[in-house]
């Protein structure tokens, strides 16, 4: 072998360095034992390794010689080699290029096989698709111990080598991202983060605080890998077994191993999928079954302390071992950090584009038309901002309304919009004041106090959780739904007043029909007891007796009293499809009808409901069945306007509670919608249909009577079903929905 050329031609190809003799000697003594081939195939990428680092050259020398002369691999694969060593180096530096190196089989051969672990570098490219595919934003990716995120970063473990397949492993990371993006979809770091849990560390209330830690952290897990069948079935069905795999490996030796039992018992059956229960037996784990399964499906704060109760009675340590890559960590004070960064961001940007965009109408209008030129009604101006925006199936501008004209919102700013009310909930109106004031455009005062009294009004009250009905299982998807009630904020408008006088006419008319059902008297023959003599009664009685006929003892006239004892529930869609006309004409309605129901005296209350995928169910309270009818309440019917989606089971459910807590004889439930039920998520079809059907019939179960009102002209294929003929009308003419309503009222009730 030609050595002493081979050696000048390393030197040759390494200036103008000069290597340590001795130390090239070393080298050259390793490649003296290979064939001449496979020593110049190893020396050929000197030149593209050298320029990198000399050490990580010297290195690669090195352990190129030991492989190629055990044979590990042949020189058709070298190139391969040094291209993941120049890699791993750039990532992880030269000792994680020496440790590559180290370990051909596992690290290079194992990979090719199909088989060891995986770094998260190779794979970052196509998992930021999948990422962005699924949530429809970015998100950064950092490397860390356990997997937790900020709402902006996902942190993961730089490389995964739990399983034998790299499929598997690869299979882990898609897995373990898409369970951070889920806790960020269930807002939970929004709920930690907020003023009244910072101020004293939630986990600080329980004697044992990492205890505490562990089992929120196992039912978030167990809530977002429920939300995950929903939102992806068939990443869960594939991953299902590879966590019980994980789950599996927590450590049940030793003594002391109630709390390990317990903990591999909790985690099974939250992932199990009901037909075929995993792991350990409620015997083995000590932990009552009934209560257990209640507190897994109830919202997480409300099963804590629950669980942590029964688990604070076990005795041993745990350590949950490969399972803790399941739950990750949760670092709530630097997620809460970056949540009010974002927000200050999206706040900033928001109101430089929209200020624009006001720049641009106002140099469109002539100079009068500048200042105090604003509509009567603040929520069909700057109220709708954001409320119509981008559909995300149909991908079109959003148009909105600003002094009466309609006015196109760039895709951009939809978006922001979008991103903005998912975070909060709406736009607050503030953002846009801010927006305007930057435009320099006059607003009038009355509108601007209206506007301030709505500024971050929307504060839910409660969150109930209810069950869906899943026709495909017959049988309930248990606290399926999560609703959250809310008041909606009244404006100060002229719109009631403008719609009594559009309607006076069918108003007198209205009013003298409803005076028609109040309270009436009237005399009753033949009764046993009475105010008065039935003097026909008596003569029959008299004759009875003459004849030897045994009399009859009802001999008085009564005065009754017919009282209506009616509460009624009107529920509005609220839903963007409602926008324009329909729900212009709806409020009108509204408005007809409370006047005319005040005439009668019945109990009523008005809800309106919308809401995006199954976590955000909104019912917005406009009237409650005991509440006065006045300024207040006229506001928030002016204020109803289009959102997001028509998911009726929820409210339905929810108002059918409420009445059933009445004590009226009569309980109406009245839905007005324009369209059959729809969510963002897989509410819609057969699936929405069937338990919009099962909410009815429950609701009817329970002495309320439904009924729905629409104009949706394929209402007639679906609304049968649902509510059962006769109990539906459809209105074919919006402009006629307002006296329609009033009417269909008056003939369900007399």
């Amino acid at each position: 072998m030609k050595i002493a050329d081979q050696k000048k031609r390393f030197f040759a190809a390494v200036l103008p360095s000069r290597p340590d003799v001795w130390e090239v000697d070393e080298i050259f003594d390793q490649l003296a034992e290979l064939d001449e081939a496979t020593a110049e195939e190893i020396l050929m990428q000197v030149g593209a390794i050298w320029p990198v680092s000399h050490s990580l050259c010297f290195a690669y020398l090195t352990h190129a010689a030991r492989a190629l002369s055990a044979e590990l691999f042949s020189t058709e694969l070298l190139g391969e080699w040094v291209r993941q060593i120049l890699g791993l180096y750039e990532s992880k530096g030269l000792l994680g290029a020496r440790q590559f190196m180290a370990d051909v089989d596992k690290f290079f051969l194992g990979p090719m096989r199909g088989e060891a672990g995986v770094a998260f570098t190779d794979i970052s490219t196509r998992m930021v698709h999948y990422l962005r595919g699924i949530s429809g934003r970015s998100f950064n990716f950092e490397e860390a111990q356990l997997p937790s995120t900020d709402t902006r970063t996902i942190y993961l473990p730089g490389s995964l080598e739990i399983f034998p397949s790299l499929e598997h492993n690869i299979f882990l990371y898609k897995f373990l991202i898409s369970l951070q993006w889920g806790h960020v979809e269930s807002r939970i770091y929004s709920e930690m983060s907020a003023p009244s849990r910072v101020r004293r560390p939630f986990f600080d209330r329980y004697p044992d605080g990492e205890l505490a830690a562990d089992l929120f952290s196992v039912l978030q897990f167990i809530h977002v890998f429920r939300f995950l069948e929903t939102a992806l079935p068939g990443l869960v069905r594939r991953g299902r077994e590879l966590c019980v795999e994980l789950i599996g490996k927590i450590s049940l030796g030793g003594t002391a191993r109630q709390r390990s039992a317990a903990f591999r018992h909790l985690l099974l059956q939250g992932v199990s999928d009901k037909e075929n229960m995993h792991g350990a037996s409620a015997n083995e784990s000590q932990l009552p079954g009934k209560p257990l399964a209640d507190a897994l499906h109830i919202p997480v704060f409300e099963g804590l302390p629950k669980i942590y109760e029964m688990f604070s009675g076990l005795s041993g340590t745990y350590t949950l071992g490969p399972a803790a890559l399941l739950l990750g960590e949760f670092d709530f004070a630097r997620a809460g950090e970056t949540i009010r960064l974002r927000r200050e961001e999206d706040k900033a940007q928001f109101v430089a584009m929209f200020a624009g965009l006001l720049d641009q109408q106002a140099a469109r209008k002539d100079e009068e038309d500048k200042v105090g030129n604003v509509p009567d009604s603040v929520q069909q101006s700057l109220l709708l901002i954001g409320k119509q925006r981008n559909d995300p199936e149909k991908r079109s501008n959003t148009p909105i309304l600003l002094d009466n004209e309609g006015l196109e919102v760039p895709e951009e700013l939809a978006a922001l919009i979008k991103a903005i009310e998912d975070d909060l909930g709406t736009l607050p109106e503030a953002y846009v004041q801010a927006a305007a004031g930057q435009a320099g455009r006059g607003v009038n005062r009355q509108e601007v106090e209206a506007l301030e009294e709505i500024t971050d009004s929307f504060v839910p009250a409660h969150v109930h959780s209810y069950d869906e009905w899943d026709y495909r299982r017959a049988g309930y998807r248990a606290g399926w739904c999560s609703l959250t009630e809310k008041t909606l904020p009244a404006v100060r408008s002229g719109f009631v007043a403008q719609t009594l006088r559009k309607y006076q006419p069918q108003l007198h008319k209205l009013r003298r029909q409803f005076e028609m059902l109040r309270t009436r008297y009237r005399y009753v023959r033949r009764r046993r007891h009475g105010d008065e003599i039935d003097l026909d009664a008596h003569i029959e009685a008299l004759c009875d007796t003459r004849a030897g006929i045994a009399p009859s003892d009802r001999l008085f006239i009564q005065l009754l009293r017919d009282e209506r004892d009616i509460a009624a529930m009107f529920l509005v869609d609220m839903s963007n499809s409602t926008e324009g006309w329909v729900g212009v004409a709806v409020k009108e309605a509204l408005v007809l009808l409370a006047d005319a129901l005040e005439v009668v005296g019945d109990r009523y209350a008005i809800y309106g409901f919308s809401g995006m995928r199954r976590s955000r169910s909104e019912l917005f309270h406009v009237k409650h069945l005991d509440e006065p009818y006045g300024g207040e309440v006229q506001g928030r019917i002016a204020a109803i306007s289009p959102k997001e989606y028509t998911r009726m089971g929820p409210p339905i459910r929810h108002l059918t509670k409420k009445l059933q807590a009445t004590q009226s004889t009569v309980r109406l439930l009245v839905v007005i919608s324009d369209g059959k039920p729809e969510d963002y998520d897989d509410y819609k079809g057969q699936y929405a249909i069937e338990d919009t059907r099962k909410a009815l019939l429950e609701a009817r179960g329970t002495g309320v009577y439904p009924f729905c009102i629409t104009i949706d002209k394929s209402a007639h294929d679906y609304l049968a079903h649902m509510f059962g003929r006769g109990n539906y009308i459809f209105v074919d003419e919006v402009l006629s929905l307002p006296s329609k309503i009033a009417e269909m009222y008056r003939l369900l009730t007399s």
